[in-house]
């Protein structure tokens, strides 16, 4: 150990004098009265269901600790539980470690007849990471929006036992996933029993970004603590210093040396009380100014004996705070010596000795922790990690000593490392996880086998975050490594890993490499990873065309008439076949059916194969058949499934692919909600066919009548549109775009979007008409008609009507019919609109496209002067549009039924028709018996959200009872001629 301020440090012979206990020094609470009350008040308001959060700012030493003590000490008044947690430099590296902190203690405690009760619901996923038991064998990526959602249901569950305070001291060391969990329980606080009260130290560059931003914005309360005044640091004086020191004449220098923070005034009163005569009237010494308070404690603990120095060292490198037991081993004394110089350092206000041994306040661990070099601070962080590792602390502990290590070449070190990266993986921390796995690299040996687990793992943190260096480092890792096994399971998780992030260009690399090394090994294995190779061509320039021709060969000898006669990973293959066929030949009805009886529920095909990309797949294929009702069964089980999962990546994808299938049944809200669920999924990471959530989102903005909106959400779809590779999938873009141009009767600029998704799609040979659910040769055959472009405009809705009738495509034959007969010249064909209704009038229509042709139907009938036969029609329009949720059609509908001289009821604000998408998805569960606590758990809501709608709900439907919801939503239609 280093001498300290160049002092002689004292013999350990001369340790075995305890220092006197001279009593402590304690900060009273001045000044701050305000502040207390303020408190006082929001813990009433909050713990009574209006959930408070509370934010107290200032520098180092002003007091906010002591405020959170005198929060703690309400809250306890008022009955409330309070769990408590201090961040720490060190331990910034923890993903969720400030709130596993923060929960461990309890859950620790908590009886076996109480767990159930604080894990239930969607709190059960993290049941086995709080109790210790979540296995760490395999790294993969959680998502982190899942752990977000079960920590907020766990604290509602803790909430539900008794009102809830949490006291978190220096927010500003806080982990990243810490503070996104504060902020995500901070916005969801209104409904609940719960008050967060957090201290920040103002200043600090640690709090200076976007997440600490964010959350002050949410405070209910911000305090930002000023110094004491004159006054303050004189009652503060009288109270810390015996009256023979005659503090009152100490007043003026001392609030000059501190200007009043309580933190350097206590530290002035120890060293006065420690001199204990002689003081007044004196200069004060240099080390009691702030600048010098750092010299001033290293000094004081130098008079404690080298083993008190040894021991603070010790517990400075282990973090916010330990054991005695390995602060002792750190420092390199006996229990009874560390037992003794934690005591003489207790008595000094140096550490605190309880539970654990912390020091008494930060700035403490901060000045004796930098007295040391790097060189030294690295090596008492490794012979910490080494300790910590064998006394078997937790992998992350251990990892964040070896973060700040001297590297060494041994197993157990990378390895503890290697774990903690897996834990950062399953807690939504991927970069977190990523630097782990770097340092478990530089401690190992570079050409050591055993750095090809951690090469792939790393590969695949990387790929979740868009480091372009996964695959170098899956390159590097697949050289090296011979277990196939093993090989295996690091490709397929890394494929699926970039495919779910919208790499579909390096996902389709890794799934034809694995597919090539595997072939002659386990043909299972292989077929596996064709599936993903399938999966991953179909949104690449030219790659459908290749794909469909390799997955014909290698189905052809199948039995694809009996599906129990094939393997999980045939069936994969013959669903991809399913799909190519779905997209490129006629036939939908044999395509459909095909793809049915080979998924079956899809749920245990799920589980067998771990392949949501056929899945999501296989649901866009029986749309684009034409059996879109059966492609909603399938992804409303998958969806429940990944709500229990927590995989809130694949719950993106198949919401894309039921939205899509919503909108081809013509329920235009529906569709919208599940549109806005994709949406929200690509904030957590979900990419794989964006911008297809803003196309369908856009097309639902026009089809009710919100043109503005639709503009927005095109505009900012515009500006993540795909590369050169995977430009197919901006099809959706330019479809929504061309029709929001044309609702802006800007013909050119509709004509040039509906011809750029032509080209696309023709490129990749998908002939489908109803593969953009609107076809689109129809549609720029109307906007060719306003350019006067009439011959191609007779040719683009021909083809289309050729196509839909050879795919056999009731819904876009009756669509493309109606484009067809609005072409005409001089008026619409009124034959061909009525044979457009025939079509579309079917046991389970589209509701938007019918609606839509009973509309122009409608309109031709009125302008021949059918008056009367049109009323009908068009109440039939109307009807049908406000069932859809299409009040553009609707509001149409409205007008031509008064040209036609009826008396229509504007639509009226109550009744199934005004639901919001949202409210229709909510109204939906609930009338399947799920209550609203499940309805927000499965939908990632809150409580207050949820019964939010359903009031509004209720008064929409004028209803005030489940058990007359159901009868509501299928009741008569809003809607007739008065």
């Amino acid at each position: 150990m280093p001498d300290i301020d160049q002092g002689e440090i004292p013999s350990a012979q001369e340790n075995l004098q305890p220092v006197p206990y001279r009593g402590p020094i304690t900060i009273p609470l001045l000044e701050r009265q305000e502040q207390v009350s303020a408190l006082a008040d929001l813990l009433r308001h909050g713990l009574s269901g209006s959930g408070q959060l509370a934010v107290i700012q200032g520098p180092a030493g002003i007091g906010k600790t002591r405020l959170l003590e005198e929060t703690q000490l309400l809250a306890r008044d008022l009955d409330a539980e309070v769990l408590s947690a201090r961040g720490g430099e060190l331990e910034q590296g923890h993903p969720l470690g400030l709130v596993l902190r923060l929960l461990e203690h309890r859950i620790s405690k908590a009886s076996e007849d109480e767990l159930p009760i604080l894990f239930r619901g969607q709190a059960g996923f993290l049941k086995g990471m709080l109790t210790g038991s979540w296995s760490e064998s395999t790294t993969a990526v959680n998502d982190e929006f899942a752990l977000m959602h079960s920590l907020y249901w766990l604290m509602v569950n803790l909430a539900d036992r008794r009102p809830l305070v949490l006291l978190v001291d220096d927010l500003q060391w806080a982990d990243e996933q810490s503070l996104r969990f504060f902020l995500y329980l901070a916005q969801r606080l209104q409904d609940l029993p719960i008050v967060l009260a957090a201290a920040v130290r103002s200043g600090d560059p640690a709090a200076e970004n976007d997440l600490f931003s964010r959350l002050m914005l949410q405070a209910d309360l911000s305090l930002r603590l000023q110094e004491l005044t004159v006054d303050g640091v004189r009652q503060f004086l009288q109270a810390s210093l015996p009256p023979e020191s005659k503090p009152d004449g100490l007043v003026e220098e001392t609030w000059s040396a501190t200007r009043g923070n309580p933190f350097l005034l206590r530290e002035v009163a120890s060293t006065l009380k420690h001199r204990q005569a002689g003081l007044q009237g004196q200069t004060f010494p240099a080390d009691t100014a702030p600048d010098k308070v750092a010299r001033s404690i290293m000094l004081r603990i130098s008079t404690l004996g080298a083993d008190a120095a040894a021991l603070a060292r010790a517990v400075s490198v282990l973090g916010t705070s330990t054991s005695l037991t390995i602060a002792a081993q750190v420092a390199g004394l006996s229990p009874e010596a560390a037992l003794a110089a934690a005591e003489r350092l207790t008595a000094a206000q140096i550490l605190t000795l309880g539970n654990e041994l912390s020091f008494h306040h930060p700035l403490f661990r901060s000045a004796v922790y930098l007295k040391y070099s790097a060189d030294e601070r690295a090596s008492a962080h490794l012979a910490a990690a080494r300790l910590l590792h064998l006394a078997g602390a937790r992998q992350e502990d251990v990892a964040l000593h070896l973060m700040r290590a001297t590297p060494v070449f041994e197993d157990w070190a990378s390895s503890s490392l290697h774990a903690a990266a897996r834990s950062a993986g399953q807690k939504g921390a991927p970069v977190s996880a990523a630097g782990f796995l770097r340092r478990a690299l530089e401690f190992r040996d570079p050409d050591d086998v055993g750095n090809a687990r951690l090469l792939i793992d790393l590969g695949i943190m990387e790929a979740a975050t868009g480091e372009t260096e996964a695959l170098t480092h899956l390159e590097r890792a697949l050289d090296i490594l011979d277990d196939p096994a093993e090989r295996a399971l690091a490709m397929y998780a890394l494929g699926q890993t970039l495919f779910r992030y919208g790499r579909s260009p390096e996902a389709l690399t890794i799934f034809r490499r694995g597919a090539d090394d595997f072939a002659n090994y386990d043909r299972e294995l292989s077929l596996r990873f064709e599936a993903g190779y399938l999966a991953s061509s179909a949104y690449l320039v030219g790659g459908p065309r290749e794909a469909f021709v390799r997955v014909a060969s290698m189905t052809s000898g199948l039995a694809m008439d009996d599906p129990g006669m094939l393997s999980p990973a045939e069936r994969l293959l013959v669903l991809h076949l399913a799909v190519f066929r779905a997209m490129s030949e006629p036939g939908s009805a044999q395509h459909a059916d095909l793809a049915l009886r080979v998924l079956g529920d899809g749920l245990q095909l799920w589980r067998e194969t771990s392949d949501g990309m056929a899945l999501s797949h296989t649901v866009l294929a029986l749309t684009w058949c034409g059996a879109p009702r059966d492609a909603v069964t399938v992804a409303d089980k998958v969806l429940t499934d990944a709500r229990l999962r927590g995989d809130s990546l694949i719950f993106a994808e198949i919401s894309l692919a039921r939205g899509l299938a919503m909108y081809a049944r013509g329920r235009v809200n529906e569709a919208m909600a599940d549109a806005q669920a994709a949406i929200i999924g690509m904030s957590r990471g979900w990419n794989s066919t964006v911008p297809a959530p803003q196309g369908l989102l856009a097309y639902c903005h026009l089809d009710r009548g919100e043109i503005d909106e639709a503009s927005e959400v095109l505009k900012e779809a515009e500006k993540g549109l795909r590369d050169e590779q995977t430009r197919t999938l901006n099809v959706w873009f330019y479809m929504g775009r061309g029709r929001l141009r044309a609702a802006q009767n800007d013909g050119q600029g509709a004509w040039e979007d509906f011809l750029q998704v032509g080209q696309l799609l023709e490129a990749n040979g998908y002939t489908n008409p109803g593969y953009m659910l609107l076809p689109w040769r129809s549609q720029a055959a109307l906007a060719a008609h306003k350019l006067r472009r009439t011959a191609d405009a007779q040719a683009l809705v021909d083809e289309d009507i050729a196509l839909a009738e050879r795919f056999g495509l009731t819904s876009t034959l009756g669509a493309s019919l109606r484009c067809k007969a609005m072409i005409a010249d001089p008026v619409p064909d009124i034959d061909l609109l009525q044979r457009s209704v025939t079509v579309l009038d079917t046991i389970d229509p589209s509701l938007l496209e019918l609606a839509t042709s009973l509309l122009e139907f409608g309109a031709a009938q009125r302008r021949a002067g059918e008056r009367v036969r049109c009323r009908n029609t068009l109440r039939r329009a109307l009807d049908l549009a406000h069932q859809a949720g299409a009040t553009a059609i609707g509001k149409r509908a409205h007008e031509e039924l008064l040209a036609a001289g009826a008396r229509p009821r504007r639509p009226v604000i109550q009744g199934p028709n005004a639901l919001t998408p949202s409210e229709h998805r909510i109204a939906d569960l609930m009338t399947q018996g799920m209550t609203s606590r499940q309805i927000a758990e499965q939908l990632y809501l809150t409580l207050s959200t949820v019964e939010w709608h359903r009031r509004n709900i209720y008064r929409k439907l004028d209803v005030n009872s489940r058990q007359t919801l159901k009868a509501a939503l299928s009741g008569q239609p809003l809607d007739t001629e008065g």
